[in-house]
């Protein structure tokens, strides 16, 4: 689900409300900026008690754990902080919501949506990345969250994705690499 909202650059901008048992996994990732200035993990307490009516124990660390990896992953290979909201909330940023659908398209080999979503984070998702996303996607699997994947048509609508965009990320997916699922 998208919404408009006001952003504080003045520019439109899209919001994506998020289900409530996505937002404690999203704030894994939201939390990595205050990793980096108070380097303490009690931070990642909260995503993790807001995983237990979504998961078992084991599965709610698995997540926050595999989240944590690849937030540091993807933030060093990006070279720069993802667009994040505040801890808690529902309405998610477009960085946001291509992390989200990234994570659930690695559960089907050569998902376009995921090649789209790793172009549009400025990404390029290697073997490591690749593994990283599926670990965190099969311990997603052993709890109750609502990560519903969009197909292709609906990223991009979603994304605000336009057809000269379009051929800008098919061109470069088609350059040669690692690239997820094949």
């Amino acid at each position: 689900m998208t919404e408009p909202f006001a952003n504080p650059t003045g520019r439109n901008s899209i919001a994506f409300l998020f289900h409530p048992s996505a937002v404690p996994v999203i704030d894994v990732f939201r939390s990595i900026g205050s990793l980096d200035d108070h380097f303490d993990l009690a931070l990642l307490d909260g995503p993790e008690r807001g995983l237990a009516p979504y998961a078992q124990p084991g599965a709610a660390k698995g997540i926050v754990s595999d989240a944590l990896l690849l937030a540091f992953a993807m933030t060093r290979q990006r070279g720069r902080a993802f667009d994040h909201r505040p801890l808690g909330a529902r309405c998610g940023t477009l960085d946001e919501y291509c992390l989200l659908s990234l994570i659930g398209a690695s559960r089907q080999p050569g998902s376009e949506v995921a090649r789209e979503a790793s172009a549009l984070l400025g990404i390029s998702p290697q073997e490591l990345l690749s593994s990283l996303v599926g670990e965190l996607a099969r311990h997603i699997d052993l709890g109750i969250i609502v990560f519903p994947v969009p197909n292709l048509s609906e990223f991009r609508a979603a994304a605000g994705i336009e057809s000269r965009q379009v051929e800008a990320i098919v061109e470069a997916t088609n350059k040669p690499g690692r690239h997820f699922g094949l």
